[in-house]
């Protein structure tokens, strides 16, 4: 008798099943008691004691805390966390609101209270509005004053379906933490499609110069290739490493005649992804 296909399958189950599943090994806290812990703190509506000086009303399952405070009650590392929190919410069991140097979490659980976190909602649908928006500017579809526009419009439109108290066109850093989530969301956007639009002038540049010197150079080795990738990549974004004053480190010095064919690559892979 052969195994039937794989069907998708929502488990429901109550946090004393959770807690009955929890195993305690070694200090280090393994992904189920992370998880839990997670709960814990959203049904306790838990606050860093780092941002308890906040004014952030929590939202029913909801709690609001630092990736570092979490590495740190976990020993993990923080990319650890901020990797685990991102593969949670795929699952679709949280969502959060990315704040300044600290994350509100919503755990998805049926806790009988009203339903949680339109605001979360809203952070997150306006990502995804603002990036097909911004997506014709970075192709040169759409002029910077119609995106500018219609950029603005998105976020007054959040901030008025948060029920945030703030002038959409003049947030600053220390207003209502969700207002400053929505404008850092919206500039983030804005910054990233800022550098797609300028890295898509490479696109026609020579990409494959650097294939020789990975065959050559790096000898084909796929992890040799990540580290000298962060190197390049370091070396075209961070404009104060070329005005440094020390004496350049002649490996770098070799990779930067290779920017131009780092960059096509990367730009070609751009174009084909629209």
């Amino acid at each position: 008798m052969e195994n039937k296909k794989r069907m998708p399958a929502t488990v429901l189950a109550q946090m004393e099943v959770f807690d009955y599943l929890k195993e305690k090994v070694g200090e280090r806290k393994t992904r189920t008691e992370a998880y839990c812990d997670l709960l814990d703190k959203a049904m306790a509506g838990f606050v860093s004691s780092y941002l308890r000086r906040q004014d952030y009303e929590l939202r029913p399952c909801q709690c609001h805390v630092t990736v570092s405070d979490l590495a740190v009650e976990w020993r993990w590392h923080r990319a650890t966390v901020r990797s685990f929190l991102d593969t949670l919410e795929s699952f679709g069991l949280l969502t959060r609101i990315r704040l300044p140097k600290s994350v509100v979490i919503t755990m998805a659980v049926q806790s009988g209270q009203p339903a949680p976190a339109d605001d979360v909602q809203s952070v997150s649908g306006l990502a995804a509005q603002l990036r097909e928006v911004l997506s014709d500017w970075v192709v040169g579809y759409a002029d910077s004053s119609a995106t500018g526009s219609a950029c603005g419009q998105l976020v007054r439109s959040a901030m008025t379906a948060s029920g945030v108290r703030v002038d959409p066109d003049k947030a600053s850093k220390d207003d209502d933490p969700l207002a400053v989530g929505i404008h850092a969301t919206a500039m983030g956007c804005i910054a990233l499609a800022a550098m797609q639009r300028v890295l898509r002038r490479s696109r026609f540049d020579d990409r494959l110069e650097f294939m020789d010197f990975f065959r050559l150079d790096l000898g084909g080795e796929w992890s040799s290739l990540i580290e000298t990738s962060k190197v390049l990549a370091g070396l075209i974004l961070d404009a104060e490493a070329d005005g440094t004053t020390t004496e350049p480190d002649a490996t770098q010095e070799g990779l930067k005649s290779f920017r131009k064919s780092f960059l096509a690559l990367a730009a070609h892979v751009l174009e084909e992804a629209d």
